[in-house]
């Protein structure tokens, strides 16, 4: 099977485990059989009046040790069976999110959230369920009516054969049945990751549904994809449990001819009474492990819906490699440029034409344009988030698909608008930018980042943790660590992506104060649209159209004209009536606080 081919990638190194796990269920199961053949044998002696003390002696003391080695054997094959499954679990997790870490951005646009947590978590934890139980009891139950089936052949081939009638009834309805379960479960993995999906987004944009009052809204949406959930798992169930109450019917079938048939021939004195016992014992046990392998057919069916989902991530390629003969260089100038760069997302929809500029080593260099224009993704291109369609963009001189990734990207800082923070301390999101830095490095790129001004106020100080995605810090909070965190990183090339576009003034010129430390000495690409950012770089490229509309300084391309310039003239007249604005409230207070009713 194509399943269990796909499983053994995992399963393969714990093999021996396995192996001592469905021998010690064989024998724990298998030592279940003794007793009834003990009894046997006291019937076929006592029918020969041949029964003696020292006989029962000994039948007592061997099922004593029958009891104790079933004792022993359930335990282990309890301890192993789990252990394995452990081990495949974490074998499984680590390799999926591994895969997923070589995936490319244009992967995760096309995926929520929620969705991969399902695939990376609930499908793995049913895997686990199936190493667990299905792969030991699925041998057991295979290996177990075989052994009894030989035993009953040795004692009675003819009521043997009549035993086994119902067999073929059970192998034709199995084949029919088992690919409707497989679909049904594999369409209730889906219906699984959607909820879990929803529910991920519900929570991590709790603040935007409250904000807007679409609680009621997001809950009929939950409800809907429950709903979806719970039917598509009551017809899976509904096929699921079809196998076992066959079985259990058949099962009596094939016992009810045994006893008829059977029973005759002993009253006739044809078959002997302690035959018939063990008959009629064996074909309660024999068919037990069938009826198990039904109930745990939808075991298996999760499995096998699970492990094509996991497997269908795992199979997809990322077309962003390391070439085999990518080396780094052994002394790079930092410089970076585009040359002649078009890059699309879409095929038919083209962001990036023609694009060509450069930042020679220490450069800070400002990329503005309308909202759309490309701008971020130029941003996206220079670490190898995505590749180009045509052109190059060169690193030190180097096309970056020529540059080990890992490399580039450890010498490259990004600081972005959209602020990532881990649900930690003030001190670990800081130290993320480098592991292994010291306690004075960490507090020194927090000072010049200007997080001392808020961390030293805080109960814990650096200790102090912030809440998922930094929910307990302001904007300009998160901003600041993410600088030092680029700070502590000392990477030699830097970009900012509108760094400073989502806070007030006072928190702009210390995160503004913190970035002309952080620029010092470094090849530096800033997207921005605010003059404080921009009017400072070396050169100023204007995007328009996803080509370069204009380069040039900040007073070069005001005195040129065009949309910089009147980007630039919206900008001061927003700003005039601002600080008029502020005077004019500044008056009235003056004016209300004087005037003689004033208390």
């Amino acid at each position: 099977m194509k399943f269990l081919r796909q499983l053994s990638r995992f399963t393969r190194p714990e093999r021996g485990m396995l192996i001592g796990t469905v021998a010690a269920g064989l024998l724990f199961t298998g030592s279940g059989l003794v007793p009834p053949l003990f009894v046997r044998q006291i019937l076929i002696w006592h029918a020969e009046g041949t029964t003696t003390e020292n006989a029962m002696l000994i039948v007592v003391a061997a099922l004593v040790g029958a009891y104790l080695v079933r004792a022993a054997a359930r335990y282990t094959y309890g301890l192993l069976s789990h252990w394995a499954a452990y081990n495949v679990q974490q074998a499984m997790m680590v390799s999926l999110y591994r895969h997923i870490q070589t995936l490319p951005h244009r992967f995760f646009t096309d995926r929520r959230v929620g969705s991969l947590v399902s695939r990376s978590v609930g499908d793995v934890e049913t895997v686990e369920d199936f190493v667990a139980h299905g792969i030991p009891e699925t041998v057991i139950a295979t290996a177990l009516p075989a052994a009894m089936l030989i035993a009953l052949f040795i004692i009675n081939w003819q009521l043997a054969l009549l035993a086994l009638l119902p067999i073929p009834i059970i192998l034709v309805a199995g084949r029919f049945l088992f690919p409707h379960i497989r679909s049904s479960w594999r369409v209730v993995r889906e219906s699984v990751a959607k909820v879990t999906a929803t529910v991920t987004e519900g929570i991590a944009g709790y603040a935007v549904i409250k904000a807007f009052g679409r609680e009621r809204e997001q809950l009929r949406i939950v409800q809907r994809n429950w709903q979806r959930y719970r039917d598509d798992i009551q017809k899976a169930q509904f096929f699921s449990l079809v196998p076992a109450g066959m079985i259990e019917l058949l099962a009596g079938l094939g016992l009810i001819l045994v006893v008829a048939v059977g029973g005759d021939l002993t009253l006739r004195g044809i078959v002997p009474v302690a035959d018939l016992f063990v008959f009629v014992v064996y074909l309660g046990l024999i068919y037990q492990p069938v009826i198990q392998l039904a109930a745990i057919s939808e075991n298996i069916q999760k499995a096998m819906a699970s492990t094509e989902r996991v497997f269908e991530l795992l199979d997809i390629q990322t077309d962003l490699r390391d070439k085999p003969n990518a080396t780094a260089p052994s002394a790079p100038e930092w410089s970076v440029e585009f040359d002649r760069v078009d890059f699309r997302y879409e095929p038919e929809e083209p962001v990036l034409q023609g694009v060509s500029f450069n930042a020679e080593p220490g450069e800070l260099i400002a990329l503005v344009g309308p909202t759309g224009v490309g701008k971020s993704t130029c941003a996206h291109l220079v670490p190898r988030f995505y590749d180009v369609d045509s052109g190059a963009v060169r690193v030190a001189g180097i096309d970056v698909r020529d540059l080990p990734m890992a490399w580039l990207r450890s010498n490259i800082s990004l600081v972005l608008q959209d602020v990532f923070l881990f649900a930690g301390t003030i001190r670990d999101n800081i130290a993320f930018g480098r592991p292994g830095a010291t306690e004075e490095e960490i507090l020194e790129a927090a000072r010049a980042a200007n997080v001392d001004e808020f961390a030293e106020r805080l109960p814990n100080g650096y200790d102090s943790r912030i809440g998922e995605r930094g929910v307990r810090l302001s904007g300009g909070q998160q901003q600041r660590i993410s600088i030092a965190r680029a700070v502590l990183k000392d990477a030699p090339i830097l970009i900012l992506d509108e760094a400073t576009s989502a806070v007030d003034a006072e928190t702009e010129a210390l995160i503004q104060e913190a970035l002309d430390r952080l620029t010092l000495r470094r090849t530096t690409l800033v997207i921005a649209h605010r003059l404080a950012t921009v009017r400072r770089a070396d050169r100023i490229i204007v995007l328009r159209g996803g080509g370069v509309a204009a380069a040039g300084s900040h007073d070069e391309l005001v005195a040129h004209g065009g949309w910089y310039a009147d980007m630039v003239r919206r900008q001061q007249l927003s700003a005039r009536w601002r600080l008029e604005s502020t005077d004019q409230e500044r008056e009235a207070s003056v004016l209300a606080s004087t005037a003689p009713n004033a208390r």
